[in-house]
């Protein structure tokens, strides 16, 4: 055998060796500030959970309002959330229901295809189709007043952010990159803004609006639009939370950021190795890490206190502003 085949074996068995011995780095938090114990309990485990609403196992549904529901959901369909007082749900083919408050069917259609994410006011529902196919629906007369099929994408983040109403205005989070602005009134694309070009993974994870400035984010870029300018900030995004007059940015490798309105990062807090599972806000900014810990910190980022939370999140979780929804188990945030 030649030096130079030897010389490559040795180096693959030295790789394999460095391989072995390293060890994974988890968030492991100097000082613990206690346990957070269960508020109580709630009619089942979490089957599926998504940014607005989640599925327990007995078909009933918890929405963004922290409520436990029975909104008469079929087997295998999925739970949107709830919009303007109405439920919206659909199944794996795209026949999608709204209903009302009393769980009484208002609206159904067939798109032939999944729903990606959905939402409703008034007349109007608005949808986002798996193949990024963007619809907004009068559902008094039942036509489609607008529709238009955007860019197709390989694969999407699991977080997709839903569509948002703003006055006569339809803003559709689509799945590659971008924000389409419609006109429900006429039914036309009256802007398009482009957030971020990845070719995969690159659908809006975060979408809100405060006064007249308007944010949003993929997994690589945030950016902030108002009457008189655009900022963005780049980073490896895993959230992002708007919450009185503050922008917070939680990065995947365990960094939160306090950000002004136009952007500018004002503070900034690292907490080594964390994976952030979920974050809610409710005077104090709650940020639940992967291993199962509770970080509480004030808005500021001036002060922290850290808590078991639970053994490590490895199940369907749904959080609130108010509360944390876990197996069959509810967390109410003080």
């Amino acid at each position: 055998m030649s030096k130079s085949i030897i010389s490559i074996f040795f180096l693959a068995f030295v790789l394999f060796l460095s391989g072995c011995g390293t060890k994974r780095q988890y968030f492991e938090p100097a000082n613990i500030n206690g346990k957070i114990k269960p508020s109580g309990s709630i009619s089942s485990d979490l089957q599926e959970s998504a940014r607005n609403g989640a599925v327990l196992e007995n078909g009933r549904v918890i929405t963004i309002k922290s409520e436990e529901k029975s909104i008469g959901l079929e087997k295998h369909e999925s739970f949107f959330g709830e919009f303007d007082g109405k439920f919206i749900s659909a199944s794996n083919n795209g026949k999608i229901r709204v209903k009302n408050k009393d769980g009484l069917s208002v609206f159904g259609t067939d798109l032939n295809i999944m729903i990606a994410s959905a939402s409703v006011k008034e007349e109007i529902l608005a949808v986002i189709t798996s193949d990024n196919t963007l619809y907004a629906i009068n559902m008094d007369t039942n036509t489609t007043i607008f529709q238009k099929k955007m860019d197709v994408m390989a694969a999407v983040d699991s977080r997709i952010a839903a569509p948002y109403f703003l006055g006569n205005l339809i803003i559709f989070p689509t799945l590659d990159g971008k924000l389409a602005i419609v006109d429900a009134r006429s039914g036309t694309l009256v802007r398009s803004v482009v957030i971020s070009g990845e070719r995969e993974f690159n659908n809006v994870i975060f979408l809100d609006v405060l006064g007249d400035r308007m944010f949003a984010s993929t997994s690589k870029r945030i950016i902030g639009i108002s009457p008189d300018n655009v900022n963005y900030i780049d980073e490896d995004i895993k959230d992002a939370l708007v919450s009185d007059e503050r922008v917070f940015v939680f990065t995947k490798d365990g960094r939160v950021l306090l950000c002004d309105l136009e952007l500018k990062v004002l503070s900034e807090k690292k907490f080594p190795f964390a994976i952030f599972a979920a974050v809610a806000a409710k005077n104090k900014l709650y940020i639940l890490e992967k291993r199962g810990y509770l970080i509480k910190s004030d808005l500021e980022l001036k002060e922290f206190e850290i808590f078991e939370f639970t053994s490590q999140i490895d199940d369907f979780l749904f959080m609130t502003k108010d509360a944390i929804f876990y197996k069959n188990k509810f967390y109410i945030l003080e």
